[in-house]
């Protein structure tokens, strides 16, 4: 239901009156509000209380089901399975073949199939995929369970992340795109606790690592059918949402619509803008890099520490306060992100955090030393990953293009799912120097492109002010073509 007219029946008088009187004004980019600040603020809070942890709940899910593979390794999985060679990095690439081909349907998919269907009948689905993977046997069907894993998981984030900008401003984008990504850290984290406990577990039938998938498969798909009653369509039709809270949500509609139209209709034109839009291939390559040091660190970190010398059970351990770090770093860089509304120089200045853990990874020999250069590579593993997400998001429109762009992003990104097997190829063992300048390379790489990016954004934002200077007008139907349309930096 439309939300533009003031006879709209989902209006109260009271919001209608300040929807017409809405002068939507743009100050370095950002829509001032007609709300009152301390009103809307609790609004927000409202808003994060009820969708972030849901969110954040299905994305841990989706990692921990995705990522548990690591820690099923060290606990005998490969040798249970008789995995030989490389089979088991083929099992950790092969989910990302399906996966990245989906992530762009299910973008675009958002709004015609409703958030709450496509997320929670992912759920389902990836869970139920989880508790079988234990019962696969051999290598065939493990890679089949693999490939489907791939296919239901594609829905889950880029479907938060276009949620997130139909429902936030954005300058407000960063800080909760650092709330859900904690909750990736948290699945690294707590990924490393459970299994500790989990794979002690040993019975007749079942070993260690196949309870591990059991019950991380079990929460998956008891959180499916909380997930679809609890996530509103729309934010202006929460049912934790009052009338007047309602109203206000409308508004926030009305004054961002340079940015974010709720009742635009699909166009398979609009679409294919994302395909013919160089930056979202640019986009792509910078989150390819950002990728790589994400998977890498997230699939194959306790085979690393493993390697370094610690026990199975002690290498899960290690990997706890590595997540910490990660994740208490981009939630202070998503702060001032947000706060200064810039994205790249974050961005690239992370990059260059890596590159250095890299080097010390490739240069040290003592065990201390390589496992400190993992926290260093941990400082900035998360700000170019989630931040490059939301540039895509600030800097694309409409709707429609803005979903195709980030899903095409996310499928040049996350094929570093599909090549990681084969980076860290576990015959590289135990000091992987081959993976280590292949990482250094494609992340210097990524550095670079945003780097371009970021100065081409500069050159067309002076180019957008000389327009309405001259009397350009205000045509949000344009998207990110619009004069007054300003890039994100």
């Amino acid at each position: 239901m439309g939300i533009k007219s003031s006879s709209d029946d989902e209006l109260s008088g009271k919001a209608a009156h300040i929807q017409v009187a809405v002068a939507s004004v743009e100050h370095n980019g950002i829509e001032t509000s007609p709300l009152n600040q301390e009103d809307e603020a609790r609004l927000l809070k409202k808003i994060d209380l009820f969708l972030i942890p849901m969110f954040g709940v299905m994305y841990f899910a989706c990692f921990l089901d995705r990522g548990n593979i690591g820690n099923a390794k060290i606990a005998g999985m490969a040798t249970d399975l008789h995995l030989v060679g490389n089979q088991y990095g083929a099992a950790v690439s092969v989910v990302y073949a399906t996966y990245v081909i989906f992530e762009p349907v299910y973008a675009v998919l958002l709004k015609l199939l409703t958030p709450k269907f496509v997320l929670s009948v992912s759920a389902l689905i990836f869970g139920a995929l989880t508790i079988a993977t234990p019962f696969s046997g051999s290598y065939r069907p493990l890679m089949a369970i693999r490939v489907l894993l791939g296919w239901s998981e594609a829905g889950v984030f880029p479907c938060i992340a276009t949620y997130l900008t139909m429902t936030y401003r954005r300058e407000e984008l960063g800080r909760r795109l650092s709330y859900i990504f904690l909750c990736s850290a948290i699945s690294g984290g707590f990924g490393g606790l459970l299994a500790f406990g989990l794979t002690h577990i040993s019975t007749d039938s079942l070993s260690g690592w196949q309870w591990l998938y059991i019950v991380e498969g079990l929460f998956t798909v008891a959180l499916a059918p909380v997930a679809y009653f609890w996530i509103p369509n729309r934010i202006d039709q929460a049912w934790f949402l009052n009338n007047d809270e309602k109203d206000m949500c409308a508004v926030r509609y009305e004054t961002n619509m340079t940015h974010y139209d709720p009742d635009e209709k699909f166009d398979i034109q609009l679409v294919l803008l994302a395909f013919k839009d160089w930056r979202t291939w640019a986009s792509g390559v910078i989150q390819f890099g950002a990728d790589v040091t994400l998977y890498a660190i997230s699939t194959f970190m306790p085979v690393l520490i493993s390697d370094m010398g610690y026990s199975s059970y002690h290498a899960q351990l290690l990997t706890v306060p590595v997540y910490v770090i990660a994740a208490l770093s981009f939630m202070i860089q998503a702060q001032f992100s947000d706060r200064l509304f810039l994205r790249g120089p974050f961005i690239i200045g992370n990059f260059f955090i890596q590159i250095v853990g890299y080097i010390i990874l490739v240069t040290a020999k003592p065990v201390g030393v390589r496992y400190f250069s993992v926290y260093v590579v941990a400082v900035g593993l998360y700000t170019p990953t989630a931040l490059n997400v939301g540039w895509t998001q600030n800097n694309f429109g409409p709707h429609y293009k803005r979903a195709a762009g980030v899903g095409l992003m996310q499928f040049v990104g996350n094929s570093a799912g599909a090549c990681i097997g084969q980076i860290f190829d576990t015959r590289l063992q135990p000091y992987y120097h081959r993976s280590y300048y292949i990482s250094i390379a494609l992340t210097a790489l990524s550095m670079i492109v945003a780097t371009f990016v970021m100065l081409y954004l500069r050159e067309a934002n002076e180019k957008k002010a000389e327009a309405v200077a001259v009397g350009a007008p205000n045509e949000p139907h344009l998207g990110d073509k619009n004069p007054h349309f300003t890039f994100v930096l």
